[in-house]
């Protein structure tokens, strides 16, 4: 059984901070994300993507957010633990697109299928805000 824990010295925005941003500053956000992830992640890649997993995120922060700020909040780290994947071309010629983009290949999907979720909100100080993931794999 794999387990896969890291932290990122910032706890991740909520959508309440992010809701309205222009989508220049967004797409900028999702890419410090995943830099933060993928660095924060240095000597634990592994080579397949585990099919089931549990994972947990805690979120240390000054204020307690609400239940759906702080689940929704968690979408751009989930999107970086997934597996991008290419998707199927409708007209020829058209651009190729892919799935999960950001993703450094964690866990298969963020569906639940292959996906448990656990969110938690951990008081904490101004000066030591930051958020906690840990990945177990789930054997069949």
């Amino acid at each position: 059984m794999k387990t896969i824990h890291f932290e990122l010295p910032f706890a991740y925005p909520l959508p309440n901070r992010t809701l309205c941003q222009h989508w220049a500053t967004s797409t900028r956000e999702k890419r410090r994300m995943q830099h933060a992830v993928a660095h924060a992640t240095i000597g634990q890649r592994i080579s397949e993507p585990m099919q089931k997993a549990r994972v947990l995120i805690e979120r240390h922060g000054v204020h307690e957010p609400d239940m759906d700020n702080l689940w929704g909040g968690a979408k751009r780290l989930i999107d970086c633990l997934t597996t991008p994947k290419l998707l199927q071309v409708r007209t020829e010629g058209a651009r190729q697109r892919v799935k999960n983009k950001r993703g450094l290949g964690f866990v298969v999907d963020d569906g639940p299928a292959h996906i448990t979720l656990e969110i938690r909100h951990v008081p904490a100080r101004i000066c030591t805000q930051k958020t906690v993931v840990t990945i177990t794999e789930i054997l069949p």
